[in-house]
């Protein structure tokens, strides 16, 4: 017998809540390096734990009045604030799957497409709990972006035997690699693990390093890289550092570069060898197509791939252009974790359209606080999210706009 849908609302209602709950630990412990389950939940001032009772997630804030019980400290609206909003992603987010019918392919919580839902809800938790810290902090941990990769990674090896893949590549709910995608993903991958094993060697060079480790001056004063810059490490940014010179900063993006061209070579070489016919070529095609758990976990790495590397792409060449960071290294894994986990059309997408929504924030910035600087995580979490619910709407216009088909946009 099918459950009705009020019953999930419900039920979806008081789950989100309660990850709501638990994403306010996270944000607050995260930034300070303190232990997400280690002591449990307690006022910050006095330090007494939180019975149960008065931990009941957005109830227990009103009926304390958002004061705790033994000292009389208060407890911030965003706690009830943010067990809302979870709440909310969660029914939001099954009504336009299940009831709205809003992505092709989902039509109810049967046949394993609960594992689609599952998937996208752990990206929305991940994006808010970035959104978050890089609202207050200015920095994106990196442990939060990785949990969502390995999230994605895992379920995209389970999903291709629940849900079929869609005629037209372009509007599958899930990572789907085609032959050539997946080439260029196990060739991105193999270059991706020598960069990082010359970087663990010392072989290349990490970039902002040498100013990340800089002492106290002599004068008492810290020299820091700027928070963005320092994002990489995840480490807190409330020290606001000094301006590098134009030209660190070029020599900066080329040690990025560097890093970057083994992943890139690495593509392309393993895709000409994989594609051009032959023996190798027919043996990978049978593989790709025959193995679904390989063809989900290609898709999601081919996701990681481009979501980041359009993120990186864009660092590197505003940095070279104008002598600045253009982007914070900490947006790369963000959006690495959203191709991950809807494949590469998504964070596409959501990288092109966040700039419009950040817009009027930072004028009011520049207005107020003679800053363009902006926290620029919470615009890419909106404009994912976004994505996620009109992604076929837009693909569909994009597709009928430009007259491409199967045959010109499924690689």
């Amino acid at each position: 017998m099918p459950i009705p849908p009020i019953i999930w609302i419900i039920f979806l209602f008081a789950l989100g809540s309660s990850v709501g709950s638990f994403i306010n630990v996270v944000v607050y412990r995260l930034p300070r390096e303190m232990s997400i389950v280690r002591p449990g939940s307690h006022c910050t001032l006095c330090e007494h734990p939180i019975a149960w009772y008065d931990n009941v997630p957005i109830i227990a804030w009103f009926l304390l009045r958002g004061r705790c019980r033994h000292c009389g400290g208060s407890f911030s609206i965003r706690y009830p604030m943010v067990e809302l909003l979870t709440a909310l992603l969660f029914v939001m987010l099954y009504w336009a799957y299940f009831l709205g019918e809003v992505r092709e392919g989902l039509t109810d919580l049967s046949y394993g497409r609960w594992l689609i839902y599952i998937g996208h809800m752990v990206l929305i938790c991940g994006l808010l709990v970035s959104s978050l810290i890089d609202g207050e902090h200015w920095i994106i941990p990196l442990s939060v972006s990785y949990t969502v990769v390995g999230a994605a990674l895992i379920l995209s090896m389970i999903w291709p035997y629940f849900v079929a893949a869609a005629a037209e590549p372009l509007l599958n709910p899930a990572p789907w690699a085609s032959i050539k995608t997946g080439a260029l993903a196990l060739g991105g991958a193999a270059g991706l693990g020598l960069s990082m094993i010359l970087l663990k060697f010392g072989l290349i060079k990490r970039s902002f390093a040498d100013y990340d480790q800089e002492q106290e001056q002599p004068q008492g004063e810290k020299k820091h890289a700027p928070p963005n810059a320092r994002a990489e490490q995840g480490v807190k940014g409330e020290e606001i550092g000094i301006d590098l010179p134009p030209n660190i900063i070029r020599r900066e993006m080329f040690r990025e570069v560097i890093f970057l061209l083994p992943v890139v070579a690495g593509a392309v070489v393993l895709m000409s060898v994989l594609t051009s016919g032959g023996s190798p070529a027919s043996g990978w095609g049978r593989l790709i197509l025959g193995q679904k758990w390989l063809c989900g976990l290609l898709g999601s790495v081919f996701g990681f791939m481009i979501g980041g590397g359009v993120v990186w792409a864009t660092r590197i060449g505003g940095s070279l252009a104008f002598g600045k960071e253009a982007m914070g290294l900490g947006d790369v894994p963000l959006m690495a974790a959203v191709g991950a986990m809807l494949g590469w059309t998504s964070p596409v997408i959501a990288f092109f359209l966040a700039p419009f929504m950040g817009l009027s924030w930072a004028l009011a910035r520049l207005l107020i606080h003679r800053t363009r600087e902006i926290p620029y995580g919470p615009f890419l979490s909106m404009a994912t999210v976004i994505v996620m619910l009109a992604h076929d709407i837009i693909v569909q216009w994009f597709i009928e706009s430009f007259t491409l088909g199967p045959a010109t946009v499924g690689i």
